[in-house]
């Protein structure tokens, strides 16, 4: 089927309608074209598997709306930050969250990421047994499964958030005799997914899984003042300049 009125359409033209950024000169055109009409539902299709292929990386729509709203943990924000330095893509699709946030902030209501940022509650731990300046090398380890250090935490560091207690040893690390071991125990903490992740100077240095009994290793540390997080899709739990 021939252009009903040639000059058939060039690519530039039909990408703008595609858009939605054409003129009244081609929309007319394209009313009267069943010709060009199939040619821009090709392009169309083309340019969807194009873009699929060259941004299959990106994050989520849902998480770039977390990373806008902030409900992110930090190491992913990270992550989402340097992606978006590179990607205009997705830098876009923020810019345009943030317009129609805006735009909508008088009468929106709460919607899920809203509640999502509700629900994570962030706690602040505080020492309750232990000194900070004790050496944590002449302080006993814990035993192998950690999960004899309830009631013998005297010499432990003991961190105390709610009803959650966190115990933390710090051992030599015999394949690094220049390095140390976090070993941490979280108790009286119900629902699964919780990580931790060790900070300092605001920079992320390393996440580690805790098992189902509470329990976390963490090795090759470099001595020195840390933050360790640990985290959860419920709660944040902080224990800030923890000096290992």
């Amino acid at each position: 089927m021939p252009c009903v009125s040639p000059p058939e359409l060039n690519d530039r033209e039909l990408l703008a309608y595609i858009d939605g950024e054409a003129g009244r000169q081609v929309e007319a055109h394209m009313e009267r074209c069943a010709h060009c009409r199939e040619r821009a539902k090709r392009l169309a299709r083309l340019q969807s598997r194009l873009t699929a292929h060259l941004y299959r990386t990106c994050p989520s729509p849902e998480e770039l709306g977390e990373y806008h709203l902030g409900v992110l943990p930090r190491d992913r924000a990270a992550a989402v930050a340097r992606h978006l330095a590179e990607c205009p893509h997705c830098t876009r699709e923020v810019y345009q969250l943030k317009g129609y946030l805006a735009q909508m902030a008088p009468t929106l209501e709460p919607g899920p990421l809203e509640a999502v940022r509700e629900q994570v509650r962030v706690l602040v731990a505080r020492l309750v047994s232990g000194r900070p300046g004790d050496s944590p090398l002449k302080r006993p380890a814990l035993a192998p499964a950690y999960a004899g250090v309830r009631g013998k935490g005297e010499e432990l560091l003991v961190y105390q958030a709610g009803a959650i207690q966190v115990v933390i040893e710090i051992r030599m690390d015999v394949d690094q005799p220049d390095r140390l071991i976090l070993l941490g125990l979280v108790t009286e903490i119900e629902g699964h997914e919780l990580e931790a992740h060790l900070w300092q100077a605001g920079q992320h240095t390393t996440t580690v899984p805790v098992d189902e009994l509470g329990n976390f290793v963490i090795p090759g540390i470099a001595p020195g003042s840390y933050e360790l997080i640990l985290s959860s899709p419920e709660r944040e739990i902080r224990i800030e300049a923890l000096e290992i």
